[in-house]
């Protein structure tokens, strides 16, 4: 029996001995760290090639480097369009495991016998786990079983990739090594939450129970039968649908394509952006369209959260980009921990402004379209995409293109536009605004109110400090002084008025008694000064 140190070494070897020669080929492409021979222009069906064959070692490697392939299929950031699309075929590409393997997970975690009958046959399989037919009591349900051995897999991967994450920094072109870093520190924590088939299980019934408590019928999320439920097997209700993207499937049964998709984006509009926990992976095999009509989400192992605080971000983003606010714009990509607060905030506001531009000049703006900025922009100025956020630029990018498969002239930022007006959004954003705003206004007025005070205090300070200054001379600065204080804080007053008008009436009346109050102590004021 091997020791976990061999079984270390192994392991390493046999991910170096892997992935060496792409290393080497893509270095000589650059000319990097090679004496002899210039830079390479690599044509596109070169590239497809190396993108299949580097997918296909991907999957030999197991289901840590499977997961780093999805991961990096939508992170093109970090590696071009074309790796990309290529990663992306190993989210149905992984080859089921024999059935006598799973059996020690279901006897030792929930009981082998707790169900009536169990088909061995699976109906799915994914890079961690499987999925079988199965009756509980009495019901149809279905059970997803951790794939045997791959948690000391994965953390033995883990250890690996640790250690070779300086090797690749050093490797890599300089303007990827953020994007790396930022990537390799999430990268642990995202797959050891989707092996948790108990954290799973809570996502499900958090969301099952949101939409239950919406009375929300456009959704069907499926039952979670706690009784038979571990970290390591998840047991739910069979809920059986017709693929979202069988379009001749769902036309026979008398469903319109287009009212599925809007479906599909108003269920991920209303998980994000109200319930604040949604579903991660909508890829086609994960939504189907129920016999009632209603959308059928599967596997909530890539499931993700939405504090208040940044489901307001998002919003705000939202209206600041309308609105071509840049300063907005940065200050809720500092907000979102996107955008590093100390960044030359002028460099980064003149590319948002050529960005606004360049998009208002192509007409209709698709997700692509921004997640192509979002990568230049990762790539000039020192971003961070936190894990959150980057789940959601999965979702949007993964489920536009499911949606266009359904409709293709749909448009999901004009959707998103249409949601947040119809549900209140806008308007209550913009209450928020105004509050703020009132707020700040407020504050200014409280302040000018205590001015004269300490203005007083002020002059009386100075006035003690100049002894030697003829008693006749001091009085005269003095009210010359104070005369000036009540000149500029009643103009100030009368500004901080008229801003207040357009967000409470009451503010604004206060503030013009007060800015009276202030002109007419500055008249008092200069007829004592001439006399």
């Amino acid at each position: 029996m091997t020791t976990p140190m061999v079984r270390f070494l192994l392991r390493l070897i046999r991910i170096l001995g892997t992935f060496t020669p792409f290393i080497l080929r893509f270095l000589r492409d650059r000319h990097r760290f090679l004496i002899v021979g210039g830079s390479r222009t690599v044509p596109r069906d070169q590239h497809e090639q190396r993108a299949r064959r580097l997918r296909e070692a991907m999957l030999n490697l197991g289901p840590t480097f499977v997961k780093i392939g999805q991961v990096l299929s939508t992170r093109p950031d970090l590696v071009p369009q074309v790796y990309a699309e290529e990663f992306a075929v190993l989210q149905d590409a992984i080859p089921a495991g024999p059935y006598r393997e799973m059996i020690p997970a279901l006897a030792e975690d929930v009981g082998y016998h707790s169900y009536d009958d169990f088909d061995p046959e699976p109906i799915a399989g994914g890079s961690l786990a499987q999925v079988y037919r199965a009756t509980y009591q009495g019901k149809q349900v279905v059970v997803k079983v951790r794939r045997p051995g791959i948690k000391d897999l994965i953390e033995t991967d883990l250890r690996i990739i640790r250690r070779l994450v300086p090797l690749a920094l050093f490797l890599a072109p300089d303007r990827f090594s953020f994007s790396l870093r930022n990537m390799a520190d999430d990268f642990e924590r995202i797959i050891l939450e989707e092996l948790d088939f108990e954290r799973e299980a809570q996502m499900m019934e958090e969301i099952r129970e949101n939409f239950a408590a919406d009375e929300n019928e456009t959704v069907t999320i499926p039952r979670v039968f706690r009784d038979v439920c571990s970290e390591r097997v998840l047991t739910m209700e069979y809920a059986e649908g017709t693929k979202v993207t069988d379009l001749e499937e769902l036309e026979a049964k008398g469903y319109d394509p287009e009212n599925v998709a809007r479906r599909v984006a108003n269920a991920y509009f209303t998980m994000g952006l109200d319930h604040g926990v949604y579903h991660g992976d909508p890829h086609p095999g994960n939504l189907a369209v129920d016999d009632d009509g209603r959308i059928v989400f599967y596997d909530f192992g890539m499931s993700g959260r939405f504090t208040p605080a940044m489901q307001a971000s998002v919003i705000n983003l939202y209206l600041a980009a309308v609105n071509r606010d840049v300063e907005s714009i940065i200050d809720e990509l500092v907000a979102l921990g996107a955008l590093d607060p100390d960044a030359d905030r002028a460099a980064v506001g003149h590319v948002l402004e050529l960005v606004i531009d360049d998009l208002e000049g192509s007409g209709d703006v698709n997700w692509q379209q921004i997640i192509d900025v979002v990568v230049g922009m990762l790539r000039e100025f020192p971003f961070r995409i936190p894990p959150d956020v980057m789940l959601v630029i999965r979702v949007g990018s993964i489920g536009e293109g499911v949606l266009r498969q359904l409709d293709p002239e749909f448009n999901i930022l004009a959707a998103a536009q249409a949601f947040l007006r119809e549900h209140g959004f806008l308007q209550r954003a913009a209450r928020m605004k105004l509050a703020e705003a009132q707020s700040d206004i407020e504050t200014s007025l409280w302040a000018l109110l205590r001015l004269p005070t300490k203005l007083d205090r002020e002059l009386d300070a100075r006035e003690q400090e100049r002894t030697v200054i003829p008693q006749e001379i001091a009085q005269s600065q003095r009210r010359q002084t104070r005369s000036i204080g009540y000149a500029i804080l009643a103009g100030g007053t009368f500004v901080a008025s008229g801003l207040a008008l357009s967000v409470s009436q009451i503010s604004a009346t206060v503030g013009i008694v007060v800015a009276l109050g202030f002109t007419i102590l500055f008249i008092h004021s200069s007829r004592q000064q001439r006399r």
